[in-house]
Formats: C-alpha cells, sequence, structure tokens
C-alpha cells in the first residue's frame, strides 16, 4: 500500500468515525434528556443534567438500563439496537483498522477471529440509527407532554 492509498484509507476511516461519533453523542444526549424530564421537576433540570447525566461515569449503557426500567413503549428491537449502535461507535473510536478497511473481530476469549468491514458496520449503524433516533424523539416528545399535562393539572 502507497502513501496515497493511506491517505485515502485514513479520510475514509475519519468520515465513518465522525458520523458514527456525532449520531453516538446525539444519541446519549437525548437518552440523557429522556431520564431527567422523567425523574426531575423543570427547577433542577438543567442541574441534574450537569452534575449527573453528563457525568463522565454515567454511562452509555446505564442510561440503557435506565431507559429500560421506565418500561416505556418501544418497538421491540429497540434496546438491543442502542446498545448494537454502542458496539459499532466502540469499535470506531478504539480500534485500528487493517489495512483492508475492516476491524479484527474478537472473540469472547480475546483471540482475533473475522474482519468486519467499515463500510458494513457503518451501514449497519445508518440503518439503526434512523430507527433508534425516532423512537427516542417520540418518547421525549411524549414525556414534554405528559408533563405539559401535569402543570396544567396541578392549576
Amino acid at each position: 500500500m502507497d502513501k496515497e492509498e493511506i491517505k485515502i484509507l485514513n479520510n475514509k476511516i475519519a468520515q465513518y468515525r465522525g458520523v458514527i461519533i456525532h449520531d453516538s453523542i446525539n444519541v446519549e444526549a437525548l437518552m440523557g434528556a429522556i431520564i431527567a424530564i422523567y425523574f426531575v421537576k423543570d427547577n433542577k433540570n438543567n442541574e441534574f443534567n450537569r452534575k449527573v447525566i453528563d457525568d463522565e461515569y454515567f454511562s452509555f449503557g446505564l442510561k440503557v438500563r435506565i431507559l429500560e426500567k421506565l418500561k416505556i413503549e418501544t418497538y421491540k428491537e429497540f434496546f438491543e439496537d442502542l446498545r448494537r449502535m454502542n458496539t459499532i461507535r466502540n469499535t470506531f473510536a478504539h480500534q485500528v483498522p487493517t489495512l483492508d478497511e475492516g476491524f479484527f473481530k474478537k472473540e469472547k476469549d480475546g483471540k482475533e477471529k473475522d474482519i468486519i468491514y467499515m463500510s458494513d458496520l457503518h451501514k449497519e449503524f445508518l440503518d439503526k440509527i434512523k430507527k433508534v433516533d425516532e423512537q427516542l424523539h417520540k418518547i421525549f416528545m411524549k414525556l414534554v407532554e405528559e408533563n405539559k399535562q401535569e402543570k396544567e393539572n396541578e392549576k
């Protein structure tokens, strides 16, 4: 592989990573907003987000678990899709790709087995993000509406 081919590969990796990490950040922010609006009154919502949801130890996985416990209606594979998206995000963020544009798939024992191609992971991520993002927005808007109704009923 020559210098130009390596440059092209690096640009492709950067594009994939950029899209996947950007979309993952948005999904995680929306999950945090849903958790905050579900549990916290308006006057403390921003503080809760800053001090709790945005804390580096309040992980993506923990946010998923909390959403599961809320028992909010979602499509069947919703939580599985969220976890898979995070796995893909972590692959792009933390693994070094092979020269043939893939990542080694690691088995549970840590041994590298097959190669998973970046383009396949990118496509899978984009397919899942559409459904996940739509579902999260529906949940968020439903909670906003419920909070609005609660405020009106308190008057």
